[in-house]
């Protein structure tokens, strides 16, 4: 059995509860906002994201922007906008290991943001650099 989780703006992580077949969608729209686009960066994977996000003026998920740079091997030259559900593909449900890598680089970017607290980063692309090293250092430490 598999969890499916939401990754909220502040980088929090959610459990959320996963029905059957025929509610998941539903479960998708309200968790995200809206309409959902689903997108993949991993092929275990699927990101659920805010379809409208951007132009609705939805704050930046750069945890989710993290994760998706992450599994794609390259940083992503989108944002990533509003709360994202990451599920396993066609809707299943995630299994623990990809679970595992959802918290992990969350709690890698959580860190590098609070060290941000007391020492700001030289720049963006020097933030970008940060958080992306933080969060495969991470996920490398998981194999």
């Amino acid at each position: 059995m598999g969890t499916v989780l939401r990754i909220d703006v502040d980088g929090a992580v959610v459990v959320l509860p996963w029905p059957g077949d025929a509610g998941r969608r539903q479960v998708v729209r309200t968790a995200v906002g809206g309409p959902a686009d689903a997108a993949v960066y991993h092929r275990r994977t699927q990101l659920h994201v805010h379809g409208n996000g951007q132009s609705e003026r939805l704050a930046m998920n750069l945890s989710a922007w993290v994760l998706a740079s992450v599994w794609r091997g390259m940083e992503i030259p989108y944002g990533l906008y509003g709360p994202v559900v990451v599920t396993g593909p066609q809707l299943d449900a995630l299994d623990e290991a990809m679970a595992e890598e959802v918290r992990a680089v969350c709690a890698a970017v959580a860190e590098v943001r609070e060290e941000w607290m007391t020492r700001q980063p030289a720049g963006e692309w020097q933030a970008r650099a940060e958080l992306l090293a933080a969060a495969r250092h991470r996920v490398a430490a998981l194999a």
